[in-house]
């Protein structure tokens, strides 16, 4: 009887393992099909009950999550216009300005600022619609029952750590699961200058499109980088011979109405290829002391600052006495202001140094140093005799010291940084001036290899003859600059400060102030406490929110705002992967 109850209950126990085992597997079967392991990952069964991975495991695993992304069929899902397209109406960008700027942004839908010339909102149709964005993700093949797994990295800047973390929310809400690397000085280096990323949060310069050609011209992809093609910046790997042709037509186009034009046909081609998506503008900001200076305004090209300091007003000029300093203060985030590179004319070597040509709000160049030139690249040139254009100076023009600029000036410059290969970041367009002619101390002659795409951006600096003997051109001292801008350097002191002296031989509209006081210091913290106790009088300030609303509320300060040429956006990598 003992013997016939054991092997009742040995049935028993039987039949109850297999039931556990077969509703086991049946549950492991459903949690697979809802990661969409068999259907996106191996493409051998229909999916599960519809739900979303995210709402059944956590995948914020780095591992986990990459080894379910391993097993996608598709190995290059965002070479796919739709699925862009879909990631680009899925994020809210309005939602991702208001957190960083507050009152102060607006959602950009251009490569210009909204005050420039240039302007045109062709990024407006990505305005958020999750609607749109489920249809463009469903048609490749993705939704929330079938979720696609993407990756997304940036730099270390707070900003961009903000905006992932939106876009990891938005992208979810659709079908989109997204990991975020982890930020590093090193991921610009390492993934984005290499295509190894997938979306991306970066920022790029833009002012009058001129540096357009190097992000986007399928020429500038970074393996076709050499010696004389040196500034390879399409790091999206965006290939289109529409963009490329329209690109040269606009570095050959000097009437800025057709080039506007050019922009425009440029951008909504881009905007229709959802390479990468314009977020915001990073504001440009500063706060200055309103009981000493006042007048002030600014501009979105590298002088900002001091845009238009020649119409300053020192309100309390009458109350300075004679042997006292006409000076203004000027807080400097740094250990010291960087002189060094005279080929980037910041607004600080702006107020020193000036160029034959500079260019103006509307990306045009407006003569500096030259009275007239003519034999210039006005439409393109196919005879090599005709590659030369005659320039004559101005009159009047000198150095600090009262002595004239002159031709043999402009010939020692440019033969100085011809022959000089240790320039570094220097526009591979200088290879291409064969070189210059003197005809009289006023006139001379430039002489081409070939057709230079907008080429008086080449000659925005000059130095006296004789004064780079001996001199490092990478890595100037201040006691090596010779100015002829509207001030010079009276006094420099290692990690203190730079003062600078109003030019007397300047040839342009004399400014009120006479001193301008440089002020380093590393800590903004306390460069703004200064500003607020009155010890300096101006100072480009983060965008913070707080401090910006607590600066408005300030009666002796004011607060001065505007986008700048800082590009925020989100970046989608074309470079092909391994299948």
């Amino acid at each position: 009887m003992r013997g016939k109850v054991n092997k009742s209950n040995k049935k028993i126990i039987l039949t109850v393992l297999l039931i556990l085992i077969f509703i086991s597997i049946y549950i492991y079967s459903c949690e697979y099909n809802d990661l969409g392991l068999f259907t996106t990952l191996d493409g051998e069964e229909e999916t599960g009950n519809g739900k979303n991975v995210a709402d059944e495991l956590d995948i914020s695993s780095n591992e986990y999550f990459l080894k379910l992304k391993a097993k996608q069929k598709n190995k290059n899902p965002l070479k796919e216009r739709d699925i862009r397209k879909a990631i680009f109406y899925a994020i809210d960008r309005e939602r991702i300005v208001n957190e960083l700027l507050g009152e102060y942004g607006d959602v950009l839908n251009s490569l210009f600022t909204k005050d420039s010339y240039y302007y045109y909102p062709a990024w407006s149709e990505y305005d958020y619609d999750l609607g749109k964005a489920k249809e463009f993700l469903s048609r490749a093949g993705y939704g929330v029952d079938n979720p696609l797994y993407i990756t997304i990295g940036s730099g270390d800047r707070d900003s961009w750590q903000t905006i992932k973390e939106m876009i990891k929310e938005d992208l979810h809400k659709i079908g989109i699961e997204v990991i975020l690397n982890e930020p590093s000085e090193e991921w610009y280096q390492n993934c984005v200058m290499k295509g190894n990323y997938e979306l991306g949060v970066w920022a790029i310069k833009n002012f009058d499109g001129s540096s357009l050609n190097f992000n986007f011209s399928s020429d500038k992809i970074p393996i076709y980088k050499t010696d004389e093609n040196k500034i390879c910046e399409n790091f999206y790997w965006y290939e289109n011979s529409k963009v490329d042709e329209i690109l040269k037509k606009i570095m050959n186009e000097n009437d800025t109405v057709r080039k506007k034009e050019l922009f425009q046909d440029f951008q909504d081609i881009l905007a229709d290829d959802a390479v990468m998506l314009p977020m915001y503008s990073r504001l440009f900001a500063i706060a200055y002391n309103n009981k000493k200076i006042k007048d002030i305004d600014f501009s979105i090209k590298n002088n900002k600052i001091f845009f238009n300091i020649k119409n300053w007003v020192l309100p309390n000029k009458e109350q300075i006495g004679a042997d006292e300093m006409n000076e203004i203060v000027v807080g400097y985030k740094g250990e010291d202001c960087k002189l060094s590179n005279p080929f980037s004319l910041d607004y600080i070597n702006n107020l020193i140094l000036k160029g034959l040509w500079e260019i103006n709000e509307n990306g045009e160049y407006e003569p500096i140093l030259v009275e007239e030139y003519y034999g210039s690249f006005e439409h393109n040139i196919t005879s090599i005799s005709s590659l030369e254009v005659k320039v004559t100076l101005k009159d009047k023009i000198f150095w600090e010291d009262g002595t004239p600029i002159t031709s043999k000036d402009v010939k020692y410059t440019y033969d100085t940084i011809l022959e000089n290969g240790s320039i570094v970041n220097i526009n591979e367009d200088y290879s291409k001036i064969k070189r210059i002619e003197i005809i009289n101390e006023k006139e001379f002659s430039i002489i081409f290899k070939e057709n230079v795409r907008d080429w008086k951006k080449l000659f925005g600096i000059i130095f006296p003859e004789g004064s780079l003997e001996e001199k490092d051109i990478n890595n100037f001292s201040a006691e090596d600059i010779i100015a002829n801008g509207p001030y010079k350097i009276a006094e420099y002191v290692d990690r203190g400060y730079l003062l600078l002296e109003k030019n007397d031989f300047y040839f342009g509209e004399a400014p009120e102030i006479d001193y301008i006081r440089i002020s380093f210091d590393t800590d903004i913290n306390n460069l703004i406490s200064m500003l607020k106790d009155g010890e300096i009088d101006l100072l480009s300030i983060p965008s913070d929110l707080d401090l910006m609303r607590d600066i408005e509320k300030n009666n002796d300060l004011t607060l001065w705002w505007e986008p700048g040429n800082v590009l925020e956006h989100l970046a989608i990598s074309l470079k092909p992967k391994e299948e």
